[in-house]
């Protein structure tokens, strides 16, 4: 297989902080104040993280993180694209098994992406990246199978949640895996890999396309089971594919557990042993030794061992606990913290409410949308395709360099997400004025383009400014607060298109843009500098 080797990409030399250098001859980056302060719960740990990430840039890029990054990003895939399986097929699934009325099966969807967000989130910084890396996608396979072939709604709400679970628990994992693996020079990739979000939903689109329109019943007054296998198909469909991706992280990647997990639960020699694996595969170097790691001392005892705690809910809970605490251990630290949730939490109800209220604003104001059911599929394919471009084009804004005032700035992941931000909103205000259904289209496109430019940017600076640690937590908790105020938008929806209101749209447009206001505040900057 051929290697890769990017070492004299043309990178910026400095960066804006004048305590931070970046290498390029070596890759290497000065220990920076502000990440030491980030994980200063522990400052041993700290000196361990720096040490590793001096090993792994002293590999440099290899096929192992080519590999990587396309294999974590099918869990950006995965999760999207069973989001919008759910999405597609939930009237059809309510003719022939619900009849009308409140859309519950939405509830319970957001209802399993909140518990795999904790079981899988924060359950991977107390049991290990690797096993809820390889178990997540094969979780949601298997469930999303089950969840087709259901004839009768209790059963299909329960499975499809048990599949919800697996696929919202594996985002809050891919992130950190690619993370913790990846050179200091190419954290810009991070960023970008939110391309796979695109891919997946055009995946799911294209599937609906192809099943929904000629295997669907026209309404809830004679829909049997023979007349409306689409969304069975649906699921089956993306189920295993699914199934292909859980196959291809077991057989293909093989993964070994994250350097920076090891020395934060206590164990240097096997992270040690994993570095030189992947160098010596590639005929890297790696000098890090085992008696430099030592050296620096031990670590706190605060982590969870499952060889002397057990698997009991006491010692899981007290460790979840102190991850949490590990998120709050200063102000600044706490800051930061707030900060990320709050975006979260306001994209995650901005967002699904506004694409929600539009067809009813839309409606009110005199406009038409209403096309076919084969134009509506296509519409959102092609829609969803354009946004996988968003991300793409995020991963070279943050690293864009200019001048003020004679100084030197990086529009970097803050300002990338203020971009992002505030061209949605002005996107989403336009879109009120589409009154046709190619208006739509076209607005839908932009939309989801510029939408996933700001996704891909806090989904990067997520991870990367929570503590190694309690990194996991750190995304889990993100992840249930966007998904809780998320589970608002359909219950919105419902009872305001009775009402007739169309405040709400406003009001989640002003939302969107007051995410720039909250990006920037935001006190860490690691666009072109390496985290600890």
């Amino acid at each position: 297989m051929a290697d890769f080797n990017f070492e004299k990409q043309n990178l910026p030399q400095k960066v804006v902080q004048a305590d931070s250098s970046l290498d390029i001859e070596t890759g290497r980056v000065s220990l920076q104040s502000e990440y030491v302060e980030v994980e200063g719960n522990d400052p041993i740990l700290a000196e361990k993280i720096h040490l590793i990430n001096d090993a792994i840039d002293e590999i440099g890029f290899t096929w192992y993180h080519a590999k990587l990054f396309c294999i974590a990003g099918c869990g950006y895939s995965i999760d999207s694209q069973m989001e919008m399986v759910q999405v597609t097929v939930r009237v059809y699934v309510d003719y022939q098994m619900l009849g009308s009325g409140f859309p519950i099966s939405t509830e319970i969807f957001y209802a399993g992406l909140i518990a795999g967000s904790i079981v899988f989130g924060m359950g991977c910084d107390l049991i290990g990246r690797k096993l809820v890396f390889n178990s997540s996608i094969l979780l949601t396979s298997i469930f999303g199978f089950f969840t087709g072939g259901t004839d009768n709604y209790p059963m299909y709400c329960i499975f499809m949640f048990l599949s919800s679970m697996a696929a919202g628990g594996n985002l809050a994992t891919d992130v950190s895996v690619f993370l913790e693996y990846l050179p200091s020079r190419y954290q810009w990739m991070n960023s970008s890999m939110a391309l796979f979000w695109g891919i997946g939903q055009t995946i799911a689109a294209l599937i609906s396309w192809a099943f929904i329109p000629s295997n669907s019943c026209a309404g809830p007054e004679y829909c049997p089971s023979s007349i409306n296998r689409g969304w069975r198909y649906c699921w089956y469909v993306n189920s295993a594919i699914c199934l292909l991706a859980a196959l291809a992280r077991l057989f293909f990647l093989k993964m070994d557990e994250t350097p920076k997990h090891l020395v934060t639960t206590g164990r240097d020699a096997e992270a040690v042993e994993v570095l030189q694996k992947i160098a010596n595969k590639y005929q890297r170097t790696m000098s890090l030794t085992l008696e430099q790691l030592e050296s620096c001392g031990p670590i706190k005892q605060d982590y969870f061992d499952p060889s002397k705690d057990g698997y009991n809910i006491k010692a899981l809970g007290k460790a979840m606990l102190t991850n949490l605490a590990i998120l709050f251990q200063s102000k600044r630290v706490a800051r930061s913290t707030i900060l990320i949730i709050l975006s979260w939490a306001f994209i995650g109800l901005s967002y699904s409410t506004f694409y929600n209220f539009i067809y009813v604003y839309i409606a009110s104001h005199g406009g038409d949308t209403a096309t076919s059911t084969y134009n509506a599929y296509r519409n959102n394919v092609l829609a969803n395709f354009t946004g996988i471009f968003g991300p793409i084009l995020a991963g070279f804004t943050i690293l864009i360099r200019f001048k003020m005032f004679s100084r030197e700035f990086v529009f970097g992941r803050r300002g990338t997400m203020i971009f992002g931000s505030l061209a949605s909103m002005a996107i989403l205000f336009a879109y009120t004025s589409v009154r046709t259904a190619a208006g739509d289209a076209g607005f839908s496109a932009a939309t989801y383009f510029f939408t996933n430019v700001y996704y891909a940017a806090l989904y990067a600076y997520t991870p990367e400014v929570f503590p190694t640690k309690a990194r996991g937590t750190g995304v889990g908790v993100c992840l249930i607060a966007g998904r809780i105020f998320g589970a608002f938008a359909p219950v919105i929806n419902y009872f305001g298109a009775q009402s007739g209101s169309s405040v709400p749209i406003w009001v989640c447009g002003a939302v969107i843009g007051c995410l720039s206001i909250l990006a920037a505040l935001m006190p860490f900057e690691p666009s072109l500098k390496r985290t600890v």
